[in-house]
């Protein structure tokens, strides 16, 4: 980082450190924390520490010793991640499934690196709904949700730290705590809406079937009613209330989104879905 870069960082951290008062930078300057985490994480920044977090997650998660399911899981995604803006994707995405079968979630690092538990795949009817996960996570990515998420929950001497190259021990610390829980920090509803909004015009632009979104939250309610634990994290951000099945519903009318395709990639979503368990619902 220049010198001039470093003059800039530290002028700003002191002038937001002087205007929190004597409470902590994470609960004081939230709003202001996500901003200014937008300003010092370029995109090579937000690459290398997202890089480090998934390498942690990779060491502390049973990552499923499939390649067939990874190839799977990452050609889904990457379609969906080529219908977005190239200046809101300047570093290579990459999606891994996680040895789970006994729970349903995903989520997205910075710097373009999205989980996905197998039990996800159990929970998913079709190819669609799966893809319509990876699309909402996706337009995390694409929003700019996780270097948010970071810059909030470490605050903002922390986060100058990790820019630098300094406090090593906390990428350990964080990937320990995204493992435990199943994610960097809950999305606020606003994240979440949009998230749901531009991986609704992933999903279509890619050729899947947008309805498959809340045909999703339709499975999750069941799972939820019979095996609670099994979606428990997902739920934690990603509830899916009535409300928002209706908003997502919604969504699909006013755009007029057409019915698209369940399945798109070469591979048979059933035999994919047999080799990490076999469906968690049956038809």
């Amino acid at each position: 980082m220049s010198t001039r870069r470093h003059w800039i960082l530290g002028t700003a951290l002191l002038g937001l450190l002087l205007g929190s008062g004597c409470g902590t930078v994470a609960s004081t300057t939230r709003p202001a924390t996500q901003a200014f985490g937008e300003l010092i994480l370029s995109p090579e920044d937000e690459k290398k520490l997202g890089d480090q977090l998934a390498a942690e997650v990779k060491q502390k998660e049973k990552v499923l010793n499939d390649p067939q399911v990874q190839s799977y899981v990452n050609t889904v995604g990457q379609r969906l991640v080529a219908q977005s803006p190239k200046k809101e994707r300047p570093f290579p995405f990459d999606f891994t499934v996680i040895d789970a079968p006994d729970t349903v979630n995903a989520f997205a690092l910075p710097g373009g690196h999205i989980f996905v538990y197998s039990g996800l795949i159990r929970a998913a009817g079709n190819e669609d709904e799966l893809a319509a996960v990876l699309g909402h996570e996706t337009a995390h990515v694409t929003s700019g949700h996780p270097r948010q998420q970071l810059a909030s929950q470490v605050g903002l001497s922390t986060l100058s730290q990790l820019v630098l190259g300094k406090n090593p021990n906390l990428i350990a610390q964080l990937a320990s705590a995204i493992t435990a829980q199943g994610y960097l920090a809950a999305n606020s509803r606003e994240m979440e809406n949009e998230a749901d909004k531009r991986g609704l015009q992933y999903l279509d632009e890619a050729g899947y079937d947008p309805a498959a979104m809340p045909r999703f939250f339709g499975t999750l309610a069941k799972l939820e009613h019979s095996q609670p634990n099994i979606v428990s994290s997902f739920l934690a951000t990603h509830p899916a209330t009535p409300e928002r099945v209706k908003t997502v519903n919604a969504l699909i009318q006013s755009r007029g989104y057409g019915g698209g395709q369940e399945a798109i990639v070469s591979h048979d979503f059933q035999s994919i879905q047999a080799r990490v368990g076999g469906p968690m619902i049956s038809k």
